[in-house]
């Protein structure tokens, strides 16, 4: 692994380590990458070996146990997924887009360092007993079904990857999990979602989270197996048949170990369960309880709001349709209530994928652009959270700065913070008719 950075005064820079040479291994055993690195670095006496040029040096480190050595890595090679999902997002983005959109991701480190979900269809025994080795837990998992035919006919599997065993030796090692289901109807419902649930809740001292989000499709499908999208008569239904195995399964364990997603109770209808509901919220990332969460934060932050604002100002709040609803409901009336302050919400089609798409992540820098032109955006406008990436832009790679002059408006994108909003709008200013520029508030990451 290459040496990306040595930390100041750290054990790694007295010993002369430097930017640029190689660790080969690390306690005798070959380092591949920053996993291992971090779980030998915890001891109290490592051993390094290290590429400096044309030497080979062994460094043998005495510290205080979780002590920093001071390196950091080249990021590592991501590994692939290697099955063929009839309903993989990524097969559904249009064209043009950066390539790692395209990049179908199938990494069990990534799973644990971040939460995302793998199949471990590729995952065999060396890679299982890392995992339980080096106790990378929790691992999130994409189950979809138990049956191997229709896990075949969904995933386009060669051959029979034995998922229930390797949930069996991940949960009799210790291993903590939560895992999910992409709802596809007439494939993986009805009795085979039944026996997808049962054989998971077999589990259960594991299996911490078992999550159930409808199948997602966008208008870039061609040549593509036809799915069919869930619909209000369908997502009530679900919800139905998922109440009676919660009330089970709390009877039983004490917490309802299956949680569909929000949007079947948006596409349902229904009120939006309450924090209890939730056991904990532990799929928050995965669109479960994601707006109770909201919900309740706002709350909390809403005691902090200022009474009236000394000048007025005017804030737009932009979402997609799918929060919309809430938003309208919960969040603008209690910001209304600020004296001085004029608020509305605008609900943002999806004009990159579809109109059918309605989750405000998914929202492109030129979908707000198209929606909010030629509207006075007043003083702030206020982006939802999560629809950036780690490097600050749109999927279609527009920046908040870019958006911002495009519209002339200063831009925030919601970091969690209420104070903050506030803070910006205090600060924020309308082009003057000299034709300075306005101040731009991007994320901080």
């Amino acid at each position: 692994m290459k040496i990306t950075f040595v930390v100041r005064n750290s054990i790694a820079e007295e010993l002369g380590i430097q930017v640029g040479d190689e660790l080969l291994e690390i306690n005798s055993t070959r380092a591949r990458d920053a996993i291992d690195y971090r779980f030998h670095e915890s001891n109290e006496q490592i051993s390094l070996k290290v590429a400096h040029e044309k030497d080979v040096v062994i460094y043998d480190i005495e510290k205080d146990e979780d002590e920093r050595v001071g390196l950091d890595f080249e990021d590592m090679r991501i590994l692939s997924c290697g099955n063929d999902c009839i309903f993989c997002f990524v097969d559904q983005n249009p064209q043009g887009l950066r390539k790692e959109l395209y990049f179908r991701d199938g990494d069990y480190r990534l799973s644990f360092m971040y939460g995302n979900y793998t199949t471990l269809t590729n995952v065999g025994p060396a890679i299982l007993n890392r995992i339980i080795t080096q106790r990378l837990s929790p691992q999130y998992i994409s189950v979809h079904a138990t049956d191997y035919e229709i896990r075949r006919r969904l995933m386009g599997l060669k051959k029979d990857d034995h998922i229930l065993e390797k949930i069996k030796l991940l949960h009799d090692r210790g291993i903590d999990m939560h895992t999910q289901i992409v709802l596809c109807p007439g494939l993986n419902d009805g009795p085979a979602l039944v026996n997808t649930v049962r054989e998971l809740y077999k589990f259960n001292r594991r299996i911490v989270s078992l999550a159930i989000v409808p199948v997602g499709l966008t208008d870039h499908r061609f040549g593509l197996f036809e799915l069919k999208k869930v619909d209000r008569t369908y997502a009530r239904n679900l919800l139905e048949v998922v109440e009676e195995w919660q009330e089970r399964f709390r009877a039983e364990v004490g917490r309802a170990f299956v949680y569909p997603s929000d949007e079947f109770h948006i596409l349902a209808g229904n009120a939006i369960p309450p924090s209890s509901y939730y056991d904990g919220f532990p799929q928050t990332e995965n669109g479960v309880g994601i707006v109770r969460s909201f919900i309740e934060d706002f709350k909390k932050q809403s005691n902090e709001l200022p009474a009236k604002l000394i000048t007025k100002k005017k804030m737009t709040m932009a979402t997609a349709e799918l929060p919309s609803e809430f938003m309208r409901d919960t969040i603008l009336p209690r910001l209304q209530r600020v004296e001085g302050l004029d608020v509305t919400l605008e609900v943002v089609p999806n004009i990159l994928y579809v109109r059918s798409v309605t989750v405000a992540g998914l929202l492109s820098g030129e979908c707000l652009y198209s929606a909010m032109k030629g509207k006075d955006c007043g003083d702030l406008l206020l982006l939802p959270p999560d629809i950036l990436n780690s490097d600050a832009i749109f999927l279609d790679d527009m920046s908040v700065a870019q958006l911002a002059k495009l519209l002339d408006v200063p831009v925030l994108v919601f970091d969690g913070s209420w104070s903050h909003v506030f803070e910006y709008l205090k600060k924020s200013i309308r082009r003057y008719h000299t034709g300075d520029l306005l101040p731009v508030f991007e994320r901080q990451y």
